[in-house]
């Protein structure tokens, strides 16, 4: 089994809830609670206030309500041609500096480039936190392309709505590779967008490789491999054997039913390992179909417990969905 502690890292808080106090939101509650997250980032960044033009990823405003919102940012915003924007950020640059030396002291695969990159998301981070405004934001958790802010909900009236947050996560790179990473058509039943991104992951780390969220596809030292869609199917039809179309890998039903149709059970149920380990670990729900897989290997895969029916037990329709407590 190929061991996926490195690997969790990069997809660790993709789904996940960083501040543990937010709160769904409601799908008519989003455009509001966006306006003004919008107008007092703007704020904080004066600089930056005609760049902060947001695309919704995944699922947001697709269901009736949402876990939290992922946004997509131009990463050109923070750096252009791998030179940090710290005018534009108001970053001291020795604080730069100095963050940067230590980030580069302790990477190990890191490119120049995407230590650049973190430094610099820690650091506006750290100036939202410094301002103790409405916006909430999480210093330590700042990092591989991503910011994780916490915001009170707004309604379309402009009222906050009383003891409401939601997560915010910015996620900074290509918008193309970032719709293309977080995107799912269809959510039928208690499927997501992050469900089907979790299996690409899976997938490719199945093989030896990682699919960051933010970047592409990279191999055990780092290089990128793949960083755009078309990139990213040719590279796993080619290391599985399969011919998988552009319709196939945009839609997880259709996907997970041609991986279960054209791969070997031996190869599918390594996938199934990978994959139920990656929901466990971001706390999501595990699909309806493999439930059934999720009870019997529970104890083999070291499953601390994550969303399963009520009562459920091998064999058995689904049924009332309850939220089992995380160690």
């Amino acid at each position: 089994m190929i061991k996926l502690i490195s690997l969790f890292k990069d997809i660790i808080l993709e789904g996940g809830n960083v501040f543990g106090t937010t709160h769904r939101i409601k799908k008519e509650d989003i455009p509001p609670t966006l306006d003004k997250f919008v107008e007092e980032l703007g704020r904080i960044f004066p600089n930056k206030k005609d760049t902060f033009k947001f695309q919704t990823l995944g699922s947001v405003g697709q269901k009736d309500e949402s876990g939290d919102i992922d946004l997509a940012y131009k990463g050109s915003n923070l750096l252009e041609d791998g030179e940090p924007d710290l005018e534009g950020w108001d970053i001291n640059p020795n604080d730069f500096q100095k963050l940067y030396d230590t980030i580069r002291g302790r990477a190990r695969s890191a490119t120049e480039e995407q230590s650049t990159k973190r430094a610099m998301l820690e650091l506006i981070a750290q100036k939202v936190i410094d301002e103790k405004g409405p916006i909430k934001a999480d210093a330590e958790s700042a990092g591989n392309g991503s910011l994780f802010f916490e915001f009170p909900q707004y309604n379309a009236a402009g009222e906050q709505l009383e003891n409401k947050y939601v997560q915010i996560d910015i996620n900074v790179g290509d918008p193309e590779w970032l719709k293309f990473s977080y995107f799912s058509k269809g959510y039928i039943g208690n499927i997501k967008g992050l469900h089907r991104t979790q299996l690409l992951v899976a997938l490719f780390t199945n093989k030896g490789l990682s699919f960051n969220h933010n970047q592409g596809v990279k191999d055990k030292g780092g290089k990128i491999l793949a960083k755009n869609p078309e990139q990213v199917l040719d590279l796993l039809n080619e290391i599985y054997g399969i011919d998988i179309s552009q319709d196939i890998i945009y839609d997880y039903s259709e996907l997970m039913k041609y991986l279960e149709e054209n791969l070997s059970e031996q190869e599918l149920h390594s996938i199934y390992d990978i994959y139920l380990k990656i929901l466990d670990r971001t706390r999501a729900d595990v699909p309806e179909h493999l439930q059934d897989y999720w009870i019997k290997n529970q104890q083999r895969l070291g499953l601390k417990g994550t969303y399963l029916p009520t009562g459920k037990k091998e064999g058995e329709e689904p049924s009332k969905l309850l939220k089992y407590k995380t160690a």
